[in-house]
Protein backbone atom coordinates (compact mmCIF):
# COMPACT_ATOMS: atom_id res chain seq x y z
CA UNK A 1 0.00 0.00 0.00
CA UNK A 2 3.10 2.53 0.63
CA UNK A 3 4.35 1.88 -2.51
CA UNK A 4 0.70 2.75 -4.09
CA UNK A 5 0.68 5.74 -2.63
CA UNK A 6 4.40 6.79 -2.97
CA UNK A 7 3.37 6.59 -7.15
CA UNK A 8 5.51 3.89 -7.12
CA UNK A 9 2.75 1.01 -8.27
CA UNK A 10 1.59 1.37 -11.91
CA UNK A 11 -1.97 1.49 -12.56
CA UNK A 12 -1.87 -1.84 -14.27
CA UNK A 13 -0.34 -3.77 -11.03
CA UNK A 14 -3.07 -2.79 -8.99
CA UNK A 15 -5.34 -5.20 -9.81
CA UNK A 16 -2.73 -7.99 -8.30
CA UNK A 17 -1.93 -6.13 -5.59
CA UNK A 18 -5.71 -5.41 -4.59
CA UNK A 19 -6.12 -9.52 -5.07
CA UNK A 20 -3.05 -10.47 -2.45
CA UNK A 21 -4.20 -7.48 -0.12
CA UNK A 22 -7.33 -8.77 0.19
CA UNK A 23 -6.67 -12.82 0.16
CA UNK A 24 -4.16 -11.64 3.14
CA UNK A 25 -6.81 -9.39 5.01
CA UNK A 26 -9.42 -12.26 4.38
CA UNK A 27 -7.39 -15.17 5.44
CA UNK A 28 -7.14 -12.92 8.78
CA UNK A 29 -10.41 -12.68 9.51
CA UNK A 30 -13.10 -14.97 11.47
CA UNK A 31 -16.55 -15.69 10.11
CA UNK A 32 -18.31 -13.28 12.60
CA UNK A 33 -15.45 -10.27 10.88
CA UNK A 34 -16.48 -11.59 7.17
CA UNK A 35 -20.46 -11.65 7.59
CA UNK A 36 -19.51 -8.14 9.45
CA UNK A 37 -17.96 -6.59 6.58
CA UNK A 38 -20.08 -7.83 3.91
CA UNK A 39 -23.15 -6.56 6.01
CA UNK A 40 -21.74 -3.19 6.88
CA UNK A 41 -18.48 -2.71 3.98
CA UNK A 42 -19.78 -4.26 0.92
CA UNK A 43 -23.05 -1.55 0.71
CA UNK A 44 -20.52 1.08 1.72
CA UNK A 45 -18.18 0.45 -1.17
CA UNK A 46 -20.74 -0.24 -3.86
CA UNK A 47 -22.01 2.57 -3.02
CA UNK A 48 -18.92 4.88 -3.33
CA UNK A 49 -18.25 2.74 -6.88
CA UNK A 50 -21.69 3.34 -8.29
CA UNK A 51 -21.73 7.58 -7.39
CA UNK A 52 -19.00 7.58 -10.03
CA UNK A 53 -20.32 5.52 -12.95
CA UNK A 54 -22.55 6.75 -15.62
CA UNK A 55 -26.03 5.04 -15.62
CA UNK A 56 -24.98 2.61 -18.32
CA UNK A 57 -22.04 1.48 -16.50
CA UNK A 58 -24.25 1.10 -13.62
CA UNK A 59 -26.83 -1.04 -15.35
CA UNK A 60 -24.01 -2.97 -17.04
CA UNK A 61 -22.53 -3.59 -13.48
CA UNK A 62 -25.50 -4.41 -11.34
CA UNK A 63 -26.49 -7.09 -13.96
CA UNK A 64 -23.05 -8.63 -14.11
CA UNK A 65 -22.75 -8.67 -9.92
CA UNK A 66 -26.18 -10.28 -9.18
CA UNK A 67 -25.37 -13.15 -12.08
CA UNK A 68 -21.91 -13.59 -10.08
CA UNK A 69 -24.17 -13.21 -6.33
CA UNK A 70 -26.81 -15.82 -7.79
CA UNK A 71 -24.20 -18.11 -9.15
CA UNK A 72 -22.39 -18.24 -5.56
CA UNK A 73 -25.70 -18.54 -3.94
CA UNK A 74 -26.92 -21.55 -6.15
CA UNK A 75 -23.79 -23.03 -5.51
CA UNK A 76 -24.16 -22.63 -1.39
CA UNK A 77 -27.69 -24.66 -1.86
CA UNK A 78 -26.04 -27.51 -3.65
Amino acid sequence: MDKMMSGMIKPEDLPAMMDKMMDKMFSAMTAEDKMQFISVMMPKCMGMIFDEIDNDAKAKLAKEMLEKMVSILEGLTK
